[in-house]
């Protein structure tokens, strides 16, 4: 997708059925930033140049904290938001989870990062040990994905989240909101989780037993099942 807007990238767009699944900038198929942008505005650009006028826009992690954003700045493009394991720009933003990704970077540099993905998937809240595929999925995206590592995660580091932070305006947002999130993942994402949760007047919780982060991936068949019921859609 070329875009007409300021700095508004190549994004790469799978159609598939109904559902739009694409490709932030600065990761996959998507060309990578070379300055400050907006992941909300990115997003806003897309549906504009698909001429979708309103769509049911789900998220997982970072991706929830790009879709928060997309609904705070254009909240009539949003007719349900399904938030899964979902952070907050402000909070990707943090120093500490700055300083976290340069020295993930510093380390893919030294060791490489075929030594890396071993410590970030052993992490027991990041996705079931005994899920042998979704671990091996995430491998491979990973590697695929080997400059975002090397080059200190562009992403994260030229990203403009909206402003006043995201973190303060919760309140502002009226659409009807899932929260969805494993009861595995890690203390400090379900701290977040829980706070979205709670700042949103319209979101409802739905807690997926042994579930992590990766929920989408761990327990798809729960997964599928609440956004299925949320949306009121049949799910036989």
């Amino acid at each position: 997708m070329n875009g007409k807007t300021n700095q508004l990238p190549q994004i790469s767009v799978e159609l598939v059925g109904e559902a739009i699944r694409y490709d932030v900038r600065g990761i996959g198929k998507s060309s990578r930033p070379t300055g400050p942008f907006s992941h909300g505005d990115d997003l806003h650009g897309l549906l504009e140049f698909l001429g979708v006028k309103r769509a049911h826009v789900v998220a997982l992690s970072v991706g929830g904290a790009i879709a928060i954003d997309f609904t705070l700045g254009h909240p009539d493009f949003v007719d349900h938001l399904i938030l899964a394991a979902s952070g907050l720009s402000d909070d990707a933003k943090a120093q500490a989870n700055m300083q976290g990704r340069s020295m993930l970077a510093d380390m893919t540099k030294k060791q490489g990062l075929e030594q890396v993905i071993p410590l970030i998937l052993d992490a027991p809240f990041v996705i079931t040990k005994e899920n042998t595929a979704a671990r091996e999925k995430i491998r491979t995206i990973y590697l695929e994905n080997r400059d975002v590592f090397e080059n200190g995660f562009p992403l994260y580091s030229l990203w403009q989240p909206v402003q006043p932070p995201a973190s303060a305006r919760l309140s502002e947002i009226h659409t009807p909101t899932l929260i969805i999130r494993g009861d595995k993942d890690n203390p400090a994402y379900i701290a977040l989780t829980d706070k979205v949760g709670r700042g949103i007047n319209s979101a409802r919780t739905v807690i997926i037993p042994g579930g992590t982060h990766f929920i989408n991936l761990d327990k798809p068949k729960e997964f599928n099942r609440a956004v299925l019921q949320f949306l009121g859609v049949s799910s036989s």
